[in-house]
Parts: C-alpha cells; sequence; structure tokens
C-alpha cells in the first residue's frame, strides 16, 4: 500500500454531503465531478480504477480525487456517507485507501459533517468545513499509526491523547511526555517519529496547526487571539509555523476558505 497524506489539502468548496444505502450486487459507473470521501458505516463496496480495486468498509475510508473513472460493485450492504468537495493539495491525484479501524471519533466526525450539511441551519457552511477538517486530519492520523510501527503505538498511546487533550499548555515538552509514557526520551522520541514521521514537538505545532484552521474558518477571533488560544506564545512565531506548514499565511488561509458556498 502506498502512503498517501490527505492532512495537507485545502478544501475551497463542498458540493454535498449525503448517505445513502445500496443493495447488496449492485454496480454502476461514473466519473467523479470532485473530490470524494466514502465512508462505510456496514457493508463493504468496491471502487475499481483501471486495474486496481479499493475497498470501501467498516475499516477503511476510500478517496477518489476529482475527474477519476470508476465502476462501483456493492459486496455487502450498509449505510455509506460521501462528502464531496474541491480541494487543492498533495495527493498525486491518486485514488487512496485509508485504513482507519473503525475508529468511533472518525465515525463521530462523518456524522457531524452530515448533520450540519442537512440542517443547513446558521453558519452550517463554516460548521461542515471545520468538521471535515477535523475529519481528514483523523482519517491521516490514525491511517499513519497501522502503516508506520503500529505495534509501538500502544506505548506512547498516552501521551498522544494528553497532547491532544492539552495543546494549549506551553509545557509540552518531550522528556514529560516520555516518563509518562514509561519509557526513555530518546526510545519515545524513535517510536514517536516512527509513527508519526515527525519528532514530538513538530507534532504539537501541527496539532496546534489543524485547531487553528477549525477556528479561523468558524469564528471572528484576530490572529493574536487565535495563536494565543491553540497554543503559541505569540502571534509572530504562530504565523511562521503555519506558513511552514500549510504554505499559506493565517489570513490567507481564511481568505481562501471564505470561498466555501
Amino acid at each position: 500500500m502506498k502512503k498517501v497524506d490527505i492532512s495537507n489539502l485545502i478544501v475551497t468548496k463542498i458540493h454535498d454531503v449525503y448517505s445513502y444505502t445500496l443493495k447488496e450486487d449492485t454496480e454502476g459507473s461514473a466519473t467523479s465531478r470532485s473530490s470524494m470521501l466514502i465512508l462505510k458505516l456496514k457493508g463493504a463496496s468496491e471502487y475499481t480504477v483501471g486495474s486496481k480495486t479499493y475497498t470501501a468498509d467498516e475499516n477503511t475510508i476510500v478517496y477518489i480525487p476529482a475527474g477519476v473513472e470508476y465502476s462501483l460493485y456493492v459486496d455487502k450492504a450498509g449505510e455509506c456517507i460521501v462528502a464531496e468537495f474541491d480541494a487543492v493539495g498533495d495527493t498525486e491525484g491518486e485514488v487512496c485507501e485509508f485504513i482507519t479501524g473503525g475508529e468511533s471519533e472518525i465515525i463521530a466526525s462523518a456524522k457531524s459533517v452530515l448533520h450540519y450539511w442537512k440542517l443547513k441551519g446558521p453558519a452550517y457552511h463554516s460548521k461542515c468545513l471545520s468538521e471535515l477538517y477535523s475529519l481528514i486530519t483523523q482519517i491521516s492520523t490514525v491511517h499513519s499509526y497501522t502503516y508506520s510501527l503500529a505495534g509501538k503505538y500502544p506505548l506512547i498511546h498516552k501521551s498522544v491523547k494528553y497532547i491532544e487533550r492539552n495543546y494549549r499548555r506551553e509545557d509540552l515538552y518531550t522528556p514529560a511526555l516520555a516518563e509518562m509514557s514509561g519509557i526513555g526520551e530518546t526510545y519515545y522520541r524513535s517510536i514517536f517519529i516512527s509513527v508519526f514521521q515527525v519528532p514530538p514537538a513538530r507534532y504539537i505545532q501541527n496539532y496546534r496547526v489543524e485547531k487553528a484552521k477549525q477556528l479561523l474558518v468558524n469564528s471572528s477571533g484576530s490572529i493574536e487571539e487565535i495563536a494565543t488560544a491553540v497554543g503559541f506564545a505569540n502571534s509572530s512565531y504562530f504565523c511562521k509555523v503555519f506558513k511552514s506548514t500549510t504554505g499559506l499565511t493565517p489570513t490567507e488561509f481564511a481568505a481562501k476558505s471564505r470561498t466555501v458556498g
């Protein structure tokens, strides 16, 4: 399985979010009008592109970029949630499978996107976009656990969850996180890099940036307020890290995201 990262996608427009249940052995073909994330709550569906077949089921999510011709075969009936959107980013235009293991948080995020889209309440586009970014981040993160040394992830799981709950704190240091995991700092750092491809400090920065993306889309806070809210010591450093991570300044990202709807 080739590793493809969708965490750098910038969503420019959400076209539709919907759910459906097709009967077993249903077949069809189509060309994707936009990028698609396909999550099966139950059952399994096969998407064939050229000579390759990708399976969406309870443990695996399929991503299909825009303009891809595919055929569909429903192997096992079950509810499916689909999000269709325009996006730019580094996926090399490839169809991808992402192993997620049926994580409850991923399912909850997908259901939230669907809920806000169907509700059509106040600021629903912004709410959908925020939840979609959360979904994309979770998919990419959980997939990385499986892709690289998943067996060692439980050793650092507690500290990773601690980071996610306490990302606003300024005292998230590797020695303390390693001690929390009950292993040495060097070994902790080695496992962390093997699983996430970045050291702990960079992971914390990236996590804060993802939270900042949600606030830039879904709040009216100033850059200074958002920097403080996600744990950066000052807005200057926040802007530097944000641009190095996303390729855009926070202001540019917010302006681009406003094209949704």
